[in-house]
């Protein structure tokens, strides 16, 4: 039963797994230890999976961990998004780009970086072939 999962605990799983200890995720998020350690043992209780293997010196994720790890950090990267468009949308403000590439030219190779690195502008993408770029 996922009724009790935050966004919180999302950031402190993401956090001491990049800063690879309870210790200096605590410091990252200028927390106590102990309200960390706490975070991630609720999140482990809500999901009913060990995220990290605690027996040796640095916890470390274990596979459960490895695999909700990229979904974590998607949901927080799509939670940034949402509240970066709710500020631009309260300021009056709606980021829009519109990209025109040639058929030969793999749009992918601009749309992933794209939605990683700026996710909170919109794209609209659109292809057409170089003989007709020109006239656009």
């Amino acid at each position: 039963m996922l009724d009790v999962l935050t966004l919180d605990q999302l950031r402190v799983f993401v956090t001491v797994a990049e800063s690879g200890s309870f210790r200096a995720g605590a410091a990252r998020l200028s927390r106590v230890q102990s309200a960390v350690s706490h975070a991630i043992a609720n999140l482990e209780a809500e999901l009913g999976l060990t995220l990290f293997d605690r027996t040796g010196h640095r916890p470390v994720l274990t596979a459960e961990g490895q695999a909700l790890l990229s979904n974590a950090r998607d949901i927080l990267l799509r939670i940034d998004a949402l509240k970066a468009r709710a500020r631009g949308l309260g300021e009056g403000v709606e980021l829009e780009l519109s990209l025109t590439v040639d058929t030969l030219f793999p749009i992918d190779a601009v749309g992933r970086p794209w939605r990683r690195c700026v996710p909170h502008i919109r794209r609209s993408p659109s292809v057409w072939p170089s003989s007709r770029l020109a006239d656009r």
